[in-house]
């Protein structure tokens, strides 16, 4: 071996002194190691006392920093910005999101997933877009092209001709719905994306009953199985959450509990399916600016209020489905950019904020919404074998804060440093790129 390859071969690498919180143990550890080997997997995390770190390996000192895993965001849209967080029922959905051609699209949606990145999150889904760029986006991240967070992709969502996220694009009938998880399956998307309830986004549709059957819904479900493939079902109805536990989908979004009459009704039969089935729940809420009154000064809408009504029996029912063995995370439903009008937080604060918003409203502890991004996450779309908890064999899937955020969970919006595959990726909110630094690795 060459003395220059032997520069460029990937070393180990050793995190010191920091508060560990590991997405296992219930309390974090006061003062921890991880020790990433070359390959980028965790070879030993734990109590300083408890992990020995080999002569001649490169550590960062993150005294006074919390270690924790990267997060994953289960639910965004990276090729939208968030004029999508602002629709009301009234507005219209397509027209409003789509820049004026697929090539303007794709490379916004680039820069939206760098954006995560540098936020800290390094695993996404991606739950739909008008096409297939996305794909693209995250072939070229596997192949070490482009820098970014890792990706899964759905492609174009499943929906009815009359229904919410209808671009062009439908199925009706279980054999139409069977064909279609069949066309994507073979366009090479990681899971399917179907939409079995109407949207709040798209007018005329029915947000309190259920755009499929439950014949069409377990036809998909079925059929994406059968291609090694989850099911998320947009289902923010009672109506549509019932059809989609029943059927089997794998994991329900938003899971808002909307009656016909737009008010809240839970149904507990629904949540014996899911338990039956094994069915999660991602807790997809955008974090609007009005959940923020010291930040932002505009009055809430009727529309804001009507949301905030719904949340208030949503967050305590989640308790109550985690209490029934329901794995429950969460996720943003994030478009990217600032808000409409506004500089309102910068970069990709969003799963950050949803995360806040449940400790500050919900009465969830930082430690369990830290656990619902990470180690729940990772559960819930498959990946805990690979992520979402820092012990050995995982991916070294990292993210450093500075100070503690379970004393004040606010510390999580500005991330520190995020490392992915045991490689330092981002720094202070700005990604790094390949070669901007030897080997990879961070020493110091």
């Amino acid at each position: 071996m060459t003395a220059n390859a032997a520069r460029h071969e990937p070393t180990m690498l050793a995190i010191r002194r920091a508060q560990l919180i590991d997405g296992l143990r219930p309390a974090p550890v006061p003062s921890g190691v991880v020790l990433i080997g070359g390959d980028g997997r965790i070879v030993a995390a734990g109590p300083a006392q408890e992990v020995a770190v080999p002569d001649g390996v490169p550590t960062l000192d993150a005294a006074g920093m919390t270690l924790l895993p990267g997060l994953i965001d289960g639910h965004v849209h990276l090729t939208w910005d968030k004029t999508l967080n602002t629709l009301s029922h009234q507005d219209g959905l397509q027209g409003h999101l789509r820049p004026p051609n697929a090539e303007r699209e794709l490379v916004r949606a680039g820069h939206f997933a760098q954006m995560a990145l540098a936020a800290g999150v390094t695993t996404l889904r991606d739950c739909g877009a008008d096409d297939y760029g996305v794909l693209a986006l995250r072939d070229a991240i596997n192949a070490g092209d482009f820098a970014g967070p890792r990706i899964l992709a759905s492609g174009r969502p499943i929906t009815t001709r009359r229904g919410h996220l209808y671009s062009g694009w439908a199925a009706e009938g279980a054999e139409a719905v069977r064909e279609a998880v069949q066309f994507l399956a073979n366009r090479g998307v990681d899971f399917i994306k179907l939409v079995a309830s109407g949207g709040t986004t798209s007018p005329g549709t029915d947000i309190g009953g259920a755009q499929y059957t439950l014949e069409e819904v377990a036809a998909a479900a079925d059929e994406a199985h059968r291609h090694g493939l989850q099911v998320a079902a947009h289902a923010i109805s009672t109506a549509g959450i019932r059809v989609a536990a029943e059927a089997g989908v794998d994991t329900i979004e938003h899971c808002s509990w909307i009656g016909p009459d737009r008010k809240p009704v839970t149904d507990e039969t629904a949540v014996d399916w899911m338990v039956k089935n094994g069915v999660s729940v991602d807790h997809a809420i955008m974090p609007g600016p009005t959940f923020f009154p010291d930040e932002w000064q505009g009055e809430p809408s009727p529309d804001d209020e009507w949301w905030r009504n719904l949340l208030k029996v949503r967050w305590p029912f989640l308790r109550h489905l985690r209490e029934r063995g329901v794995c429950v995370f969460i996720a943003t439903d994030a478009g990217f950019g600032p808000w409409p009008g506004s500089a309102f937080w910068p970069g990709f604060q969003d799963l950050a904020r949803a995360m806040e918003i449940l400790v500050r409203y919900g009465e969830f502890r930082p430690m369990e919404v830290i656990k619902m991004a990470t180690a729940d996450s990772a559960r819930a779309l498959r990946l805990d074998s690979e992520i979402g908890t820092l012990e050995p064999g995982k991916r070294a899937d990292l993210i450093l804060l500075v100070g503690d955020p379970l004393k004040d969970v606010r510390i999580l919006r500005t991330v520190e440093k995020v490392f992915r595959d045991g490689k330092l990726v981002a720094r202070q909110g700005a990604v790094m790129l390949p070669g901007t630094q030897p080997a990879g690795r961070e020493n110091g």
